[in-house]
């Protein structure tokens, strides 16, 4: 029995268009962008099989990569869960489709300045398993607003491709490569001393907040302190762009997929750059 899935995320970046009709990863959905103050926005998508819990799992997987895709495009904070199913007919087309499950925001409201008139007309391309648990980890770091939290999983997407976080760290800060963005004023704030950043990053603050008891003479976290709070800030904006620069080299997440059709009542795909002029692509949803 064919059933319809439906997958609630936030988006802090609104998207110009309230629908779109797309195909990622090989599976159809239609995402609508529901009022944001009141009802998460939604991924809809015609199930196979309706009990079948493999098929489920894998669209919310596919989901799942599609959102870590759109977080990093446009740095916008994502968040993603599973609104619920039900049957429906063999013929049901995702056109006809309403959204029949709501729940609330998992985000903060950023006012009526938030970013408007983003897209989904090209995202990364993302070819490996280390690219995706990366911008799995970007997109949950980027969405908490929690500095704890998000240093713990930026520093991890240091550790994805099987580097020493700390060694890779000190060669990229010596070099200083142009793409770094890097803030000379947050390096120099660090309260590192003679210690290499990397090791301050690992041990005053990775290890810091993984353990709370640690051994004599190794830097403690402190909850109740204003100074260690916006120590933990300083530190975590400046692993993030590690982070972003790590995945955009170390990864080598530079290739793109674009949203297109060969005739306007196509079903809207995502094809690789290349593809775009020798099959006849245009984008399915101008600008």
């Amino acid at each position: 029995m064919a059933g319809l899935m439906f997958i609630g995320f936030d988006n802090s970046w609104r998207l110009r268009r309230n629908v779109y009709y797309f195909e990622y990863g090989g599976i159809q959905f239609k995402l609508i962008q529901n009022n944001y103050r009141k009802w998460q926005d939604v991924l809809i998508t015609i199930l196979s099989d309706f009990h079948d819990t493999i098929v489920r799992d894998k669209v919310f997987a596919v989901a799942s990569e599609f959102l870590c895709a759109l977080s990093w495009e446009n740095k916008s904070r994502v968040t993603i869960q599973n609104l619920g199913s039900r049957s429906c007919p063999n013929n049901q087309r995702l056109r006809k489709t309403k959204c029949q499950f709501f729940d609330f925001p998992r985000i903060a409201f950023l006012g009526h300045h938030a970013g408007i008139g983003y897209d989904i007309s090209s995202l990364p391309h993302i070819e490996t398993d280390e690219q995706r648990t990366a911008l799995l980890l970007y997109r949950d770091a980027l969405s908490s607003n929690n500095n704890y939290l998000s240093f713990l999983f930026y520093w991890q997407i240091l550790e994805v491709g099987g580097t020493n976080a700390i060694g890779w760290t000190d060669k990229i800060i010596r070099k200083r490569p142009a793409q770094l963005k890097l803030s000379r004023h947050d390096i120099q704030s660090l309260s590192n001393g003679t210690t290499s950043v990397g090791n301050y990053l690992y041990n005053d603050c990775r290890c810091a907040i993984a353990h709370i008891r640690r051994k004599p003479g190794e830097r403690k976290l402190l909850l109740d302190s204003a100074s260690d709070m916006a120590r933990i800030a300083v530190s975590t904006r400046i692993v993030k762009d590690l982070a972003e620069f790590y995945i955009e080299n170390h990864l080598g997440l530079s290739k793109r997929l674009w949203l297109v059709r060969k005739r306007n009542r196509d079903f809207p795909v995502y094809a690789e750059e290349q593809d775009m002029n020798k099959h006849g692509y245009h984008l399915a949803y101008k600008p």
